[in-house]
């Protein structure tokens, strides 16, 4: 069950888009407690409408290539997982958890796991939890991953440079003290 309706999260929504008020009024107005929350539902509704605050009752199952653009989309256009969220019309929690696994596990932990219980066997075995070894695709996507985050840092590198020169370039000539 969730803490907020559908109907809820709709009145709020479209009173914050009629105009005139504050997040921090509305909230009182409300009875919420923070913000942060009803921020990620104003943010959704305009990227995909109203309809996209409604309480989803069935589970997806994300593709591997998906979580891995949701990463990248994180990684090169410097947005917080609430924004890159609302883009991709998803929860903000979900893409922190894809996030954290890629800096801990890389590509890899976002492999689609098996469902269900092990089968019962005769006798229970203990085996040592192997670590997953990645695939050849999966080695490449993590490079490629690297890779445009290493060039996104450095365009950013270049931008900041550039910015300076050109201050530097137009400020007034300092003349020496005597």
């Amino acid at each position: 069950m969730t803490k907020y309706s559908s109907e809820f999260k709709v009145r709020f929504v479209s009173r914050y888009l009629e105009g005139g008020i504050s997040y921090r009024n509305l909230c009182t107005e409300f009875g919420i407690p923070c913000t942060g929350i009803v921020k990620t539902w104003v943010s959704q509704a305009k990227m995909h409408g109203i309809e996209s605050l409604k309480v989803k009752h069935t589970s997806v199952d994300y593709s591997q290539t998906f979580k891995i653009a949701v990463v990248e989309y994180v990684h090169t256009h410097q947005v917080s997982c609430a924004q890159t969220a609302a883009h991709f019309g998803i929860s903000p929690s979900q893409v922190n958890s894809w996030n954290r696994i890629v800096r801990e596990r890389g590509v890899t932990g976002l492999r689609a796991k098996h469902k269900g219980r092990p089968a019962m066997g005769k006798h229970k075995k203990t085996r040592p939890i192997k670590r997953l070894e990645p695939t050849q695709e999966e080695k490449y996507k993590q490079e490629i991953l690297e890779l445009k985050s290493k060039l996104h840092e450095a365009e950013l590198d270049r931008d900041i440079l550039k910015a300076l020169a050109t201050l530097m370039k137009n400020s007034p000539k300092r003349s020496p003290r005597k």
